[in-house]
C-alpha cells in the first residue's frame, strides 16, 4: 500500500493492490482487515465527510485521488485509516507493507 502526501503532509492519493497472502482466498484475515478499513474509508468520505475525489474499490484493490483539501472531519477519517494500516503493517509485516511518499501535485487548499 502506498500513501502519497503533498509537501504539506496532506494525503493526496492512496493505492492498495493485491491480496495479503496470509491465508487462502476468502479466509485471509489480514486481507479482510485491509478491505474493512478501505471500505470504511470510502463510506466515511462519501457519506459522513464528502470530499471531491476519484476512487476505485475492487477485490483487493483501492485507488483514490483527492481533488481538494479535506475538511477537518474528512482529515480525521483519512488519518484514522492510515493509522489502521500502519498498525496492521506493524503487526503483520510479512503480509502488509505500508509506504508513504511525497508527491508534487498541487490542489486547492480550501473547500468551496
Amino acid at each position: 500500500m502506498k500513501i502519497g502526501r503533498d509537501t504539506h503532509g496532506m494525503v493526496q492519493e492512496i493505492t492498495i493492490t493485491g491480496h495479503a497472502g496470509q491465508g487462502p482466498y476468502g479466509h485471509d484475515i489480514v486481507c479482510a482487515a485491509v478491505s474493512a478499513l478501505s471500505e470504511t474509508l470510502v463510506l466515511g468520505l462519501t457519506r459522513i465527510a464528502p470530499i471531491s475525489m476519484d476512487y476505485h474499490l475492487d477485490e483487493g484493490d483501492l485507488s483514490m485521488v483527492f481533488h481538494e483539501a479535506p475538511s477537518e472531519a474528512a482529515q480525521a477519517i483519512i488519518d484514522t485509516f492510515c493509522l489502521g494500516l500502519q498498525d496492521l503493517a506493524n503487526t503483520e509485516p510479512k503480509f502488509v507493507q505500508y509506504h508513504e511518499h511525497t508527491i508534487n501535485r498541487h490542489r486547492s487548499r480550501g473547500r468551496d
